[in-house]
C-alpha cells in the first residue's frame, strides 16, 4: 500500500489572519478612494459653474444685459410665472449651454411639461446627487446672487426679479421693476461680486415638498430660494424649535448644517452652501470660479453679494 502523502494548506488561524489583513488594507484604501472621488466631483462642480458663468457672459454679450432671475407674476404673486418671460435664469441661458433643444420646446401645456422634466446635467453637483427628476420636475443645485435679501428683489444683486410686485388684482406688464443687470452696473468690481453659487440643501429631503428652497422645478419657481439666494436674510423668518435660525445673517453653510426638515417643517434656507467638505463653489461676475470657505466674516460676505455698496472687500 502506498503511503499517504500529506497535503499542505491554510489552517483556520492562517486563513483568519489573511482575511484580517485584507480587511485592514481595504479600510486603509477606502478613504483614499473616497477622497479621489470627491476631488473629481468637486472639479466637475467647478466645471459646471464655469460653463454657467460662460453662458451668462455670452447671454450678456448677445442681449447687452444679463438674464433676469425669475419671478412670480405677472398677474399672480405665488408661486411661479404664467409666462415664460418670468421663468428662471436657468431656463433663459439654455441656448448658451448647448441646450437649445429644450429652450425651443413649444410654449404649450405639453411643451412646458417637457421642459419641467428635462434634466440639464450641468445643473447638478455630483457631490450632492445624480441628475434625477423628482415628482414635479428636475432641479438645479445652483442659485443666483439676489443681493441683500428676498425683499429687495435683486435691486443690489446680480440677478433681478422680472416684476416689482406681481398681483392677482393688478396684472402687470413690462417694463419690469428695473432694467436687467448690466456688467457696467457692477461698480464694486466683477472679480469681487458673486454671480452664481451652490445653494444649501437638506440632503435627506431635497427635491421633496419638505425641502424649502429645493421643492420647485428648475425652470419656473418664481422669485424664490430655489434659484436665488442672498447675503443677509433671516432665512425667511423661519423658526426652529422656537428659535430664529441665525436671524442676523445668511452666511453660507454646508448642507449638513441645514435644520432637519422633519423637525423644522418646510424650512426655507436663503443661504448658499454645498455638500463639499469645508468649501462651496461660486462663479463671479468676471467668469472666474472660486472655492470659498465657510468662515467668511458676515459683513464681508454681504459686500461680496452686493454690486454697488462701495465697501472695501477683505481677502476671503
Amino acid at each position: 500500500m502506498d503511503s499517504l502523502k500529506s497535503k499542505k494548506g491554510f489552517t483556520l488561524i492562517e486563513l483568519l489572519v489573511v482575511i484580517a489583513i485584507i480587511a485592514i488594507l481595504i479600510g486603509l484604501l477606502l478613504p483614499a478612494v473616497q477622497k479621489v472621488r470627491e476631488a473629481a466631483a468637486k472639479m466637475q462642480c467647478q466645471n459646471n459653474l464655469k460653463q454657467i458663468g460662460l453662458a451668462m457672459m455670452t447671454y450678456h454679450d448677445t442681449n447687452m444685459a444679463f438674464t433676469y432671475a425669475g419671478s412670480d407674476g405677472p398677474n399672480q404673486n405665488c408661486c411661479n410665472a404664467t409666462t415664460r418671460v418670468g421663468w428662471t435664469w436657468c431656463f433663459h441661458i439654455l441656448p448658451f449651454l448647448e441646450q437649445n433643444n429644450i429652450y425651443t420646446l413649444p410654449s404649450t401645456t405639453a411643451g412646458d411639461l417637457l421642459v419641467q422634466n428635462s434634466i440639464v446635467k450641468t445643473y447638478y453637483c455630483p457631490s450632492r446627487r445624480q441628475p434625477v427628476v423628482y415628482s414635479n420636475g428636475a432641479r438645479c443645485d445652483y442659485a443666483g446672487n439676489g443681493g441683500t435679501s428676498m425683499g429687495t428683489r435683486g435691486v443690489d444683486g446680480m440677478l433681478v426679479a422680472q416684476w416689482s410686485s406681481p398681483s392677482t388684482a393688478n396684472a402687470q406688464t413690462f417694463p419690469p421693476n428695473q432694467a436687467a443687470r448690466k456688467i457696467t452696473d457692477v461698480v464694486d468690481g466683477t472679480s469681487n461680486t458673486i454671480m452664481i453659487a451652490e445653494k444649501q440643501v437638506h440632503v435627506s429631503t431635497m427635491g421633496t415638498g419638505k425641502a424649502g428652497g429645493d421643492n420647485e422645478p428648475w425652470h419656473n419657481s418664481g422669485w424664490d430660494q430655489d434659484h436665488v439666494r442672498f447675503g443677509k436674510d433671516p432665512d425667511g423668518g423661519n423658526i426652529v424649535n422656537g428659535v430664529n435660525y441665525n436671524p442676523n445673517d445668511s452666511l453660507p453653510l454646508p448642507d449638513s448644517k441645514h435644520p432637519n426638515s422633519s423637525m423644522a417643517g418646510n424650512f426655507w434656507s436663503t443661504r448658499f452652501g454645498s455638500s463639499h467638505s469645508g468649501v462651496f463653489n461660486a462663479v463671479f461676475a468676471d467668469g472666474s470660479v472660486k472655492s470659498l470657505t465657510y468662515n467668511i466674516d458676515p459683513a464681508n460676505w454681504l459686500r461680496i453679494c452686493k454690486i454697488n455698496d462701495g465697501e472695501v472687500i477683505n481677502p476671503y
